[in-house]
């Protein structure tokens, strides 16, 4: 009868510590999900920059939502949108939010 405790209680140790590293697997997950949210930026904005397209810059590296456009480089105002701006690189549009100048739409 004891034998069959410690291993009832063996194979419950074994469960316990298989969902707590289960878990601790999927909040790691979630706080990876919660750095890479993308913004819905509104459809008459992304119409705007696309009929007004601008002088082309370079940018150096992969531009990536997410990506920080660099400040030497002069962003463009979209009217009607005042948390956003834009830029083409390489004959594609690119959005940034005015706040961080982060990279929030790229037209593909």
């Amino acid at each position: 009868m004891l034998e069959e405790a410690s291993t009832t209680g063996g194979r419950t140790m074994k469960r316990i510590l298989l969902l707590t590293a289960a878990m601790m697997m999927a909040g790691a997950g979630y706080t990876f999900a919660q750095d890479t949210v993308i913004v819905e930026v509104p459809q008459p904005a992304r119409e705007y920059v696309i009929a007004h397209p601008s002088d082309p810059v370079v940018i150096e590296g992969d531009v990536a939502v997410g990506t920080v456009i660099p400040e030497d480089v002069d962003l463009v105002e979209i009217p009607d949108s005042p948390d956003y701006a834009y830029v083409y690189v390489d004959k594609q549009p690119i959005i940034v939010s005015k706040r961080d100048r982060k990279v929030v739409y790229l037209a593909r």
